[in-house]
């Protein structure tokens, strides 16, 4: 058995024992992931989403949590196309919400939006 089939019957194991992992034991396992993965900048990504979630916090009480949703996807550097696969929406509906962020933080357009978004999640 390699090493995917064994971390994969692990899990397995876990979960026919009823077993949750807490949000500390998550990130835990998922770092050490990051170093036998072929994409650790991907990692980084899941990680950082982990971490936003975890606090569930939003960027002032501006945006409604779809559009916070995406404004943290937006800081974390991903495409409209990335977006809209993730969310399950069309990249018209992403746009839409990438102008109404912009409107409603009076920021002047997507290179500042990005900036912003960006600047806020590394902060925390």
């Amino acid at each position: 058995m390699n090493v995917t089939q064994e971390i994969i019957a692990n899990i397995e194991q876990a979960c026919s024992q009823h077993q949750k992992l807490n949000i500390h034991q998550t990130l835990k396992i998922i770092t050490a992931y990051r170093a036998i993965s072929n994409d650790p900048e991907l990692i980084d990504k899941i990680l950082h989403l982990i971490k936003i979630y975890s606090k569930q916090e939003l960027y002032s009480n501006a945006l409604s949590a779809r559009q916070n949703q995406i404004f943290n996807l937006i800081g974390l550097d991903f495409s409209s196309k990335e977006i809209a696969d993730m969310l399950a929406i069309s990249e018209a509906t992403v746009s839409t919400h990438r102008k109404n962020i912009i409107k409603k933080l009076q920021i002047s357009g997507t290179g500042a939006l990005q900036k912003m978004a960006y600047q806020y999640l590394h902060k925390k």
